[in-house]
C-alpha cells in the first residue's frame, strides 16, 4: 500500500480498517474453501497461485484509504507470485 502518512497516527491507513476490508473481500470468499468448488470467482478459470493473486489484487484495489501497489501470494518458500496490476502487455487494467 502507498499513500499520504497521517501526521496524527504515522500510518498510511488504519490497520484495523485494512484488516476488516481484507476479511470481507478476501478471507470470507476464499479461506478454508475449495477454490475449485466453492469460489464463484474460479468457476471459469483455474485457481492457480497466479490467478489467485490477480483476483485478490482486483478485490483489494478498491480499498479507499490507500493505494494498492502489489499483492504477493506465497505458496511455499520456493514458489510465489506477485502482481502489481499490469496485464501481459504491461498496461494498467
Amino acid at each position: 500500500m502507498s499513500g499520504d502518512i497521517d501526521a496524527a497516527t504515522g500510518m498510511i491507513a488504519n490497520l484495523a480498517d485494512l484488516d476488516s476490508f481484507v476479511e470481507r473481500h478476501v478471507l470470507e470468499e476464499f479461506d478454508h474453501k475449495s477454490l475449485n468448488e466453492d469460489a464463484p470467482a474460479f468457476r471459469e478459470k483455474v485457481p492457480t497461485t497466479e490467478n489467485l493473486c490477480i483476483e485478490i489484487f482486483q478485490r483489494l484495489k478498491s480499498f479507499p484509504k490507500a493505494k494498492l501497489e502489489r499483492i504477493r501470494v506465497e505458496e511455499t518458500g520456493n514458489n510465489s507470485f506477485e502482481y502489481a496490476g499490469t496485464n501481459l502487455e504491461g498496461n494498467q487494467p
